[in-house]
């Protein structure tokens, strides 16, 4: 493990108390100068529930550490670099890499330690698909079934006759009304998340709450003839969870997943007025932990003693979706060989890469073929996805991949 600090040229909430100039509000925690700090620091911005870790050993993770800093990677222009350069270069806040289940490189910068609890944007779609994929397996789900079989005040919305599956695949008939009023480099992709949240002033156009933010979505042709990516999709998802099993997200992640997985810490998930949970990007965990879940993953499943996720759900997942379908967004520029299966993004590629991916740089990146698992946390602000990084962070994930496959399995074996 390795660590340093770099200091923002604007102090971010310094001071007791801290000063005008350096606070976080609505209106610039999405700038460059106060981004990282957000990200590392949500849960003081926004009302948010523990998830509990259990009270029980964390799960071991070998270390076999390899300096990997001078690495040569292609850079965000596909000249040659370092990987220490190209992780400065992508903005990136913690790094680590495991190969056939040992920590080879870990990496800490911007004032992030092991312990740091960081956002982790969309990659939270990812969780909510892997405790779908558990609640499937004891039966309490059927993802044939349509949302509004589970719950009957979804009957005449948007996403009510979708199946949970098409959910899952992102392949619901729906758009997202146009919020007015919103600054550029936000966007519409949230579609209402962080007014809901108090992440920024709220307006007329804005949802309630989570349960008003999936009524309000629009329809737009038949489910399943489209990739349509969007939060209320995985916001529909919770809220059949919770009315199917009588419970929070939060206390079903703890029993789960985070209890078996032998996660190091509590992580925390942001809530709305009405205590649900921001499934589709609040969950914030530490870096190691998200290895843990990328790990599990590629043991189909199965991590730290025991079966945590049906392997046919990861087999499933692991296969990928509907690569035409894909093919007709512009994420297909970002992965030519794409497709999106159970919320994680898939290459299709010759390292047999998929991804849990998330807004301003998160990542899990899992190669079957390598053996390898990346877990990326970064604080890469500006455009909404696809962002300008997204290609290069691709391009670096299947080159260390290669890397291992071709030069490296030798010496960490």
């Amino acid at each position: 493990m390795n660590t340093f600090s770099t200091h923002s040229p604007v102090a971010v909430m310094e001071g007791f108390p801290p000063s005008s100039e350096s606070r976080i509000t609505p209106h610039n925690w999405h700038e460059p100068a106060f981004l990282r700090w957000s990200l590392m620091h949500r849960s003081v911005q926004v009302p948010s529930v523990s998830i509990w870790r259990g009270d029980g050993p964390a799960s071991a993770l070998p270390e076999a550490s390899q300096d990997l800093d001078a690495l040569p990677v292609p850079a965000l222009d596909g000249s040659p670099t370092s990987l220490r350069s190209m992780l400065k270069q992508l903005e990136v806040d913690a790094f680590l890499v495991m190969h056939r289940g040992r920590i080879v490189y870990e990496r800490y910068f911007h004032g992030m330690q092991p312990h740091t609890l960081h956002g982790t944007a969309s990659i939270s779609k990812s969780f909510m698909a892997m405790l779908i994929g558990i609640l499937q397996g004891q039966g309490v789900l059927d993802l044939e079934r349509e949302a509004q079989h589970y719950v009957p005040e979804m009957r005449g919305s948007a996403m009510g006759d979708a199946t949970l599956q098409q959910l899952l695949d992102m392949q619901a008939g729906i758009q997202r009304p146009v919020m007015t009023g919103r600054d550029g480099t936000i966007g519409q992709q949230d579609g209402g998340v962080y007014e809901i949240l108090g992440l920024l002033p709220s307006n007329p156009d804005a949802p309630a709450d989570f349960y008003d933010f999936v009524l309000r979505k629009l329809r737009s042709g038949q489910h399943g003839r489209r990739f349509y990516y969007d939060n209320g999709t995985v916001e529909a998802l919770a809220w059949i969870v919770r009315r199917a099993t009588g419970r929070t997200i939060a206390d079903l992640y703890s029993e789960l997943m985070f209890m078996p997985l032998g996660a190091q810490r509590d992580a925390y998930i942001t809530v709305d007025r009405l205590g649900a949970e921001f499934t589709s990007g609040g969950l914030a965990t530490t870096l190691r932990d998200m290895a843990r879940f990328g790990e599990m993953l590629r043991n189909d499943g199965y991590w730290n003693g025991r079966q945590i996720v049906p392997e046919a759900f990861v087999a499933a997942t692991r296969r990928g979706g509907d690569r035409e379908m894909f093919a007709a967004t512009a994420r297909h520029a970002v992965m030519p060989t794409g497709s999106y299966r159970n919320c994680f993004f898939h290459m299709h590629d010759d390292m047999e890469g998929f991804a849990a991916s998330g807004r301003y740089g998160q990542r899990i990146y899992v190669s079957p073929r390598a053996q390898l698992v990346i877990a990326q946390f970064s604080s890469a602000g500006g455009a909404p996805p696809p962002h300008p990084f997204d290609g290069p962070t691709a391009t670096l994930q299947h080159a260390l991949a290669t890397s291992f496959v071709n030069e490296l399995a030798v010496v960490s074996g």
